[in-house]
């Protein structure tokens, strides 16, 4: 295995167990579909349900299911699309935007307490290494 091969392997199990670790630490019955739903309603504002499932790399009936399962917790709302009457838009209710909020919030609090336990050195290391990895996901 060549040094690159390693340093991908190393990197990607890393990042595995911390957005598992950030996931557990998060309060919250949602799953993960359902928060990343939830998220990508928030970014691109009342959505189609078609180009919420593109966005999310699911089906338009798996989306549906999901959109549907955020509907019954009062966190999203399905109205119809005024463009097309037979699509509707997913948007994010009061109550979503307030659980999206939390939930951003507990993951931030996951990581600034585990930077914080970090010696200076390796926060130093994170911080020199933080635009190399930015680099590698590649725009939002």
């Amino acid at each position: 295995m060549t040094d690159v091969e390693l340093l991908a392997e190393r990197l990607k199990a890393a990042l595995a167990r911390l957005a598992r670790r950030s996931r557990r630490q998060a309060r919250g019955d949602l799953t993960a579909g359902q928060t990343s739903t939830l998220a990508a309603a928030a970014q691109l504002g009342p959505v189609r349900l078609g180009d919420l499932a593109a966005h999310e790399g699911v089906s338009a009936p798996t989306l549906s299911r999901v959109a549907a399962g955020l509907e019954s917790l009062g966190l999203v709302d399905r109205t119809p699309d005024p463009a097309d009457g037979r699509a509707c838009l997913i948007s994010l209710t009061p109550d979503g935007a307030a659980e999206l909020a939390r939930l951003r919030g507990d993951h931030i609090a996951f990581f600034v307490s585990r930077i914080s336990a970090l010696p200076p050195d390796q926060r130093a290391a994170l911080a020199a290494a933080l635009p190399a990895i930015e680099a590698l996901a590649g725009p939002s």
